[in-house]
């Protein structure tokens, strides 16, 4: 019985380390380094994310074209660094993995945190709103000594409802603010 406890664990293990492998040995093999490393940069992915390939095929035996991948990462990178897609990777609610060259970083991470504030706040607010649909929902099998405790939380609740919902527009409005600045900026340097 032991012996199948440790072999099933010695599977799992192995199972999930190959799950984390960003490539599999044919990938391996077959990869343009060059557009791999585009494909890596253009989803914002660090420039250390070369190592992960490395770990992945060197268990097989095979080499990354780093000088490859690295030309094709600063290709993509920096289609991925722009104000426009700041606000689109900030909105999703994605994460920032700072991979920006220093020329963009700025207006990157300026574009990502307006358009984080803005997920953040509709989060909270949806958030609230379905913890209240729950207590709602769970009063029709309150107590009558618990009716009193469950309406208050619900109305505790509901207000901070109210200023989840100011947060949202308030980062709404910066955004706005924000979208404006950026197209009256792109507009200057066509």
């Amino acid at each position: 019985m032991r012996f199948w406890v440790l072999a099933g664990i010695g599977l799992a293990a192995t199972f999930a380390l190959s799950s984390c492998a960003t490539l599999n040995e044919e990938q391996c093999q077959v990869t343009d380094w060059r557009t791999l490393g585009q494909t890596d940069g253009g989803q914002g992915r660090p420039q250390s994310y070369v190592a992960e390939h490395q770990s992945a095929c060197s268990r097989f035996g095979i080499s990354v074209d780093a000088v490859a991948w690295t030309s094709g990462w600063q290709e993509g990178i920096k289609v991925y660094c722009t104000p426009s897609n700041g606000l689109t990777v900030g909105q999703a609610g994605r994460t920032n993995f700072n991979a920006c060259p220093a020329d963009q970083s700025a207006g990157f991470n300026e574009a990502y945190n307006v358009g984080k504030s803005v997920y953040d706040a509709r989060s909270e607010r949806d958030r609230l709103q379905r913890e209240i649909n729950t207590l709602i929902t769970a009063l029709a099998e309150t107590t009558p000594e618990e009716l009193a405790q469950k309406q208050t939380e619900i109305e505790l609740k509901r207000n901070a409802l109210v200023q989840a919902q100011f947060r949202v527009s308030s980062a709404e409005n910066a955004l706005n603010l924000f979208q404006s600045r950026l197209a009256q900026q792109q507009a200057q340097t066509q």
